[in-house]
């Protein structure tokens, strides 16, 4: 009974050895004196001592929580890179389709534009002559033709081989010659 109550800080016979500065730094630290050297009651000392390891529980929770919450950030950082590098690539890969596409519509094109010119030479060949309803307007030269007649009938091979047919009031058509 009489060691359940015993207290070596109060031992006089112990005052040299707790006075040594490296003992009273190693107590304080431990929570059993204060600064001025009071000695800290027992229910005091359980106190502080469940406020310590609260703390550091709270510590450790907090960091790792903290931990966690950098790992997901990092996580989400990543997956959010990954996500562009991948959406990067398919529009590549779009633009990619688009312009084989394009490569392969422009020879097809360049024949339906070569078809649409020959269907419209063949169309201007097999043009019906067209005959002015009114005599020419200008005055007839010695052969008592318009100018622009006589100039036509002299041009009409020029005339044929572009492929244009109007007649301005010869009457004849000029696949007729």
């Amino acid at each position: 009974r009489f060691l359940a109550t015993y207290n070596s800080l109060t031992d006089k016979h112990l005052v040299g050895y707790f006075s040594n500065a490296r003992i009273r730094r190693h107590l304080q630290k431990s929570g059993l004196i204060s600064r001025s050297g009071r000695i800290i009651p027992e229910k005091e000392y359980r106190l502080n001592a469940m406020r310590r390891d609260h703390q550091r529980y709270v510590q450790e929770c907090l960091a790792r929580a903290i931990f966690h919450k950098v790992l997901d950030m990092e996580r989400h950082h990543q997956l959010e890179i990954k996500r562009k590098l991948e959406y990067s690539v398919k529009k590549e890969r779009v633009q990619k389709i688009k312009t084989s596409l394009l490569e392969d519509l422009v020879p097809q094109r360049s024949k339906f534009l070569s078809f649409q010119v020959e269907q419209f030479r063949r169309l201007q060949e097999d043009v019906i002559p067209m005959h002015s309803p009114h005599p020419p307007l200008s005055p007839r030269n010695h052969n008592g033709l318009s100018p622009l007649v006589a100039g036509e009938r002299a041009g009409r091979s020029q005339w044929r081989a572009s492929g244009l047919a109007v007649d301005y009031g010869g009457g004849h058509s000029p696949h007729q010659h």
